[in-house]
Order: structure tokens, then sequence, then C-alpha cells
């Protein structure tokens, strides 16, 4: 007999890294300053589309429709929150690399239920993320015809990176307490293979 197990939420993908540092940008006026796109969701949504480049998330996160959110991007005297969006969207791919990468050799999660309930789950790695991968990280290797040539002409990226990790780690020096406050890492997320604290927050931060 199958055992039933108990479905836990999992702490939001958002909750699991801190944020990258934005640039400064003046909110978009609007016309309600309690309401709508006021200028600390404005904010918010541009941290959380650093963090996961998805617009519906970050929109879901303030509590506004995505719609909505282009439509404030289109307007006039939003030109700094067009390029704020912009400079989230470039900034995105520093986790978002971590993520793929963890997938191809993790897998994601299939979860089977029953009756509303977990009944089992599986890992899923991706063959096709993990050739993609080594395709980019070993060119010379794995990379296309164009992209081996490429690299043979430019440097083997593998072999810059060999050269210069010693004076990098070299370079690493300790950060003060008091300028880093950091959470314990006692929680893996399965699905991003990231760790966390394993606390969820519930609270209601957008405002009304």
């Amino acid at each position: 007999m199958a055992s039933r197990l108990k479905v836990v939420r999992e702490p939001a993908a958002t909750d699991l890294a801190p944020p990258p540092a934005l640039p400064e940008f003046t909110p978009a006026p609007t016309r309600k300053r309690n309401a709508g796109w006021t200028a600390d969701r404005q904010r918010k949504f541009i941290t959380h589309l650093a963090l996961s480049s998805q617009v519906g998330e970050a929109c879901a996160l303030v509590g506004l429709s995505s719609s909505s959110a282009y439509r404030l991007r289109n307007k006039a005297g939003a030109d700094e929150f067009a390029r704020a969006w912009d400079a989230a969207y470039s900034l995105s791919p520093t986790r978002l690399a971590a993520i793929v990468a963890d997938r191809a050799i993790n897998g994601r999660v299939e979860r089977f239920y029953r009756n509303g309930e977990l009944v089992m789950e599986r890992r899923i790695p991706s063959d096709h993320l993990l050739t993609w991968l080594l395709s980019r990280l070993d060119p010379v290797r794995f990379g296309s015809p164009a992209a081996k040539a490429h690299a043979l002409a430019t440097g083997d990226p593998r072999e810059a990176a060999r050269n210069a990790m010693p004076a990098l780690l070299d370079s690493l020096a300790d950060v003060p307490l008091e300028e880093c406050e950091c959470d314990s890492g006692d929680h893996i997320d399965h699905r991003l293979g990231e760790m966390s604290d394993g606390r969820i927050d519930t609270s209601d931060d957008v405002g009304g």
C-alpha cells in the first residue's frame, strides 16, 4: 500500500536568493498616490523582474495586471521606468543561468497527485539543456564549427578561466557581518537547486 504524503507548500522562487542591485530610477507619474502603479510598487516590480525575468510573476507580487504594466511602460513620462525594466532584463540571466544548469543536471520535478494528495514525484533531467550548456561553456570540444573556430581564434574560454582562477581566489576577502546580512541555508528548494532558510513569507507587503 502506497504511503500517503502530505503536500507541503514550497517557498516561492524569489524567496531563495536576494535580488541583484538595480540602478536608481524615477518612477513613472501616476494619477493616484495610494493605488495603482505607485512608486513603491514600481520599485518592487523592477526588483522582482531582475530576479525572475517574468513580468506576470512580478505583477502578481504587487497585485496588478500585466496589461497595466505594459501600458505604464509606454506612457509618456515613464522613460526611466522603461529603462529600469530593460536593465532588470539584462540582470536576470545571472540567476537564470544557474537555474538552467541545475535543471540540466538534476532535472525538473514531476509530481503525481491522487485525490488531491501527492503520491509520487520524480526528477527528469534535460539532455537538451545539458548539451546546450556544454556547447557554450566548452565551445572548442562541444560547440558548433563556427563557435569552435571563434574560440580557437579568440582563445579557449575554459583555458582563460583556468588561468584567471588563482588570482581571483586570492582576491576574495571576508565581508564583515554587519555589512552582509546572511540567511541560514538549511533548506533546499529542489525545483531550483538553491538554498534558503525554508521559511515562507506570508505577509502582505503590497498594500491597498
